[in-house]
């Protein structure tokens, strides 16, 4: 099963924070909490691994900062995305992993740093190489030619099924497993909505590298997923 990265909104600002929540939401697969309390912050760091701490440096005091630095320095936190304004931080850590930005700022540009948060190393486990140049970000819903940096961003359902075939390229794959993990009924569903969708993410890895190959072959009944190099 596909582990969720856990995103931890702490900003005591109710509106504010569903309009991060929100916008976080945007992007495919993260479970996301949002946090107006000190308390319930200091609980579900307790509780759950998390992966970035999106936080307003104004709503830490001196011993929650201490919590969060430790938290991260020790990778209980893997990654913080902090905002401030000019005259009220004093939260500097020499880490990569850590995104400072300055108010007032767009809500974009907190999205594409938590995105490029999330493409660091420290997150690699939760990206596919597929082929020696073509990387699969699940998370972003993003097929990367690493050679000439194109991308194809996917549906949720081309995303769900390349990474449900992926992870079964070495098992049986049965139909009905395959319309249960991906459109939540194992039978019923016009066979032609998965030739649909299979056909949509050929396409787009063809137009990322003319020379790869994808397949998804039927035999006995049960489904094989070939992808390999025409040279």
């Amino acid at each position: 099963m596909e582990e969720k990265i856990n995103i931890v909104i702490y900003e005591k600002d109710v509106k504010l924070n569903q309009i991060l929540k929100e916008q976080v939401c945007k992007l495919n697969n993260y479970e996301v909490y949002e946090i107006v309390d000190e308390k319930k912050l200091l609980d579900i760091l307790e509780l759950i691994k998390v992966h970035v701490l999106i936080f307003n440096l104004k709503s830490l005091n001196k011993n929650l900062k201490k919590i969060i630095e430790n938290y991260n320095l020790s990778k209980r936190i893997y990654g913080l995305v902090g905002y401030y304004n000019k005259n009220d931080s004093d939260f500097r850590l020499n880490d990569k992993n850590v995104i400072l930005l300055e108010k007032p700022f767009k809500i974009i540009d907190l999205v594409k740093d938590l995105q490029k948060l999330l493409n660091t190393k420290v997150f690699d486990k939760y990206n596919i190489l597929l082929m020696k140049h073509l990387k699969f970000l699940p998370h972003e819903k993003v097929l990367i030619n690493l050679t000439s940096e194109q991308k194809e961003h996917l549906t949720e359902k081309e995303n769900k099924l390349l990474y449900y075939l992926y992870n079964n390229k070495n098992t049986e794959i049965r139909k009905n497993d395959l319309l249960k993990a991906i459109w939540g009924v194992s039978e019923g569903l016009n066979t032609h909505t998965l030739e649909t969708h299979i056909y949509r993410l050929k396409q787009k890895i063809y137009k990322i590298d003319p020379n790869i190959s994808f397949k998804l072959l039927k035999q006995n009944g049960l489904y094989d997923m070939q992808l390999e190099a025409n040279i």
